[in-house]
């Protein structure tokens, strides 16, 4: 409720009284001065509401003021700001210390917003930095795992080759050792010969050697010669190119070549006492082979 200060009512009742007589009675200005009166009231009550109304905002604008120091003193770093030599209305104004207080509070609070900015600002562009070296970073490493990608590919393909190559290899040795195993066994075969010593009868009763030719009286004549086939395993083999000697059983008896070598290449070893020892060697293998690879020794023929 709204209060009429109480120095226009006062105001008001002297005016009221300066229109009534010395007797008690009314002047016939009576009805104007009630009329100013009304609408001097009418002033007070105005003048008054206007000023619930600004009192009214000013404690609004007070407790507006305390809110905000009281949130401002909330920021973290911020100083209890209490400016000296503050000159208010009065000697030690405490208002005015209070609001300059606070301004100092607000303008503390710009500062260090504005370092917020700057700080926020820095980070920013440290990010950004720090942005693109991850960027060409993860393109590096996208990269090394194309690179890795590729490695791997060209990897397999080498140990797909490695294992066909390794593959072909054991085929071609497994061919070669085929190959060999036949060459050797061509060149053993091919260089193997046969020979056998015996008597005419034990030759003969062998199948080894037979007659051939006529006789009558004392016409006409017998050779021995080598049967038309032959049994490998009724002789002894040996390797031409060895120098093998063909052992004798006899020694004090001539001997004789039935097969078809040529008997002028045969040297017979000598013992020391300048006899036969009864070894034979063969002085030209290729030409004393050539013939036949059957050899055939008669002794005592």
């Amino acid at each position: 409720m709204s209060r009429v200060p109480v120095y226009l009512l006062l105001g008001l009742t002297l005016v009221a009284c300066k229109k009534v007589g010395s007797d008690g009675s009314t002047s016939a200005s009576a009805p104007d001065s009630v009329s100013v009166l009304t609408s001097q009231l009418a002033q007070a009550r105005a003048v008054s509401a206007q000023q619930d109304s600004l009192m009214q905002g000013f404690q609004q604008t007070t407790q507006l003021l305390a809110d905000m120091d009281k949130e401002l003193s909330k920021v973290k770093g911020l100083q209890s700001h209490v400016p000296l030599n503050v000159k208010g209305e009065g000697g030690g104004d405490p208002q005015a210390a209070y609001r300059a207080s606070l301004l100092g509070k607000v303008q503390e609070v710009t500062v260090l917003l504005n370092k917020s900015r700057a700080r926020v600002a820095a980070l920013s562009e440290k990010n950004k930095t720090l942005g693109t070296q991850v960027a060409d970073y993860e393109a590096t490493i996208t990269n090394l795992q194309s690179m890795l990608e590729q490695n791997k590919a060209d990897l397999a393909a080498l140990n797909l080759r490695v294992d066909t190559l390794t593959t072909a290899n054991t085929t071609l040795a497994s061919t070669n050792a085929a190959i060999a195993d036949t060459v050797t066994d061509l060149r053993k075969a091919a260089n193997t010969v046969y020979y056998v010593v015996g008597t005419k009868d034990d030759l003969k009763a062998k199948g080894i050697i037979v007659e051939e030719g006529s006789k009558f009286l004392f016409f006409g004549h017998k050779a021995l010669v080598p049967a038309r086939k032959l049994d490998a395993s009724a002789f002894t083999a040996i390797n031409k190119w060895d120098d093998t000697p063909i052992a004798l059983h006899i020694t004090n008896k001539p001997f004789k070549v039935v097969s078809r070598q040529d008997p002028t290449l045969i040297e017979q070893a000598q013992g020391s006492d300048g006899k036969p020892s009864g070894d034979l060697h063969i002085s030209q293998p290729a030409e004393f082979w050539g013939p036949s690879k059957y050899l055939i020794i008669v002794e005592g023929a």
